[in-house]
């Protein structure tokens, strides 16, 4: 069942907390099934956005690889902080969900969402921000260095790849996310090894800005800024 197209969108800024983006994500996606509408109104409580929003200049083009259904992009729209975002995924549905939100925002002319069949059909850009948010735990482990590499690549010189995964780290916040991909995807997934990005990375001539282990309920984030040499 779809909300009423009366629903309200709140104003949202860097400073929202967990409760306001939930309200704001409730409201964004009233055009959507009401299952994935719930799950984007409650991920603002599991998913660091507000870690993620600073390492975005305003401004940038800003490129989501696996962007779902877009909650990133919709909310740096709605805060007017973005020049353009494209988004893109593997999977249609979500990304149905990505172009509603954007029409209800207004963004329509800021926001597109597109289907790939892998990361090398993402558009090229360069971008300022390339983000890859809870990606690479899906990737099979021989492929991820490929998908990080074609990723990197659409990063422009002087910009930004801005990445956040799920914690490999032994304990009870890995078992958690364990679990909770298994009851939503049915697949148990394997976390992205510890110094597995910051080799990529330098392979790539990346520099590490900044790296964060950021606890969420039961949940734990790694989240890692890398910014391309200017030349």
């Amino acid at each position: 069942m779809l909300a009423h197209a009366s629903t309200s969108i709140p104003s949202i800024d860097a400073s929202a907390t967990p409760a306001q983006l939930r309200r704001f994500f409730y409201a964004a996606y009233c055009d959507t099934p009401t299952p994935l509408r719930w799950l984007s109104a409650v991920r603002p409580y599991v998913c660091p956005f507000d870690k993620l929003l600073q390492f975005v200049r305003d401004g940038a083009d800003v490129l989501d690889v696996g962007c779902g259904a877009g909650s990133l992009l919709a909310l740096l729209a709605a805060m007017k902080k973005i020049r353009r975002g494209v988004g893109c995924d593997v999977t249609a549905a979500p990304l149905e969900s990505a172009r509603a939100a954007a029409q209800r925002l207004g963004a329509e002319n800021i926001l597109t969402f597109e289907l790939i069949r892998s990361v090398a059909e993402a558009p090229e850009g360069p971008f300022d921000t390339v983000a890859m948010v809870d990606v690479l735990h899906h990737v099979p482990p021989r492929d991820r260095s490929d998908v990080f590499a074609a990723a990197v690549r659409r990063v422009k010189p002087g910009g930004v790849f801005l990445y956040k995964d799920m914690t490999a780290r032994p304990g009870g916040r890995r078992l958690a996310h364990n679990i909770d991909d298994y009851i939503f995807t049915r697949e148990w997934v394997e976390q992205v090894p510890e110094g597995a990005v910051e080799a990529w990375a330098g392979d790539h001539r990346l520099t590490l800005v900044h790296d964060e282990y950021l606890p969420r309920l039961i949940y734990g984030h790694e989240l890692r800024v890398f910014q391309r040499p200017e030349r």
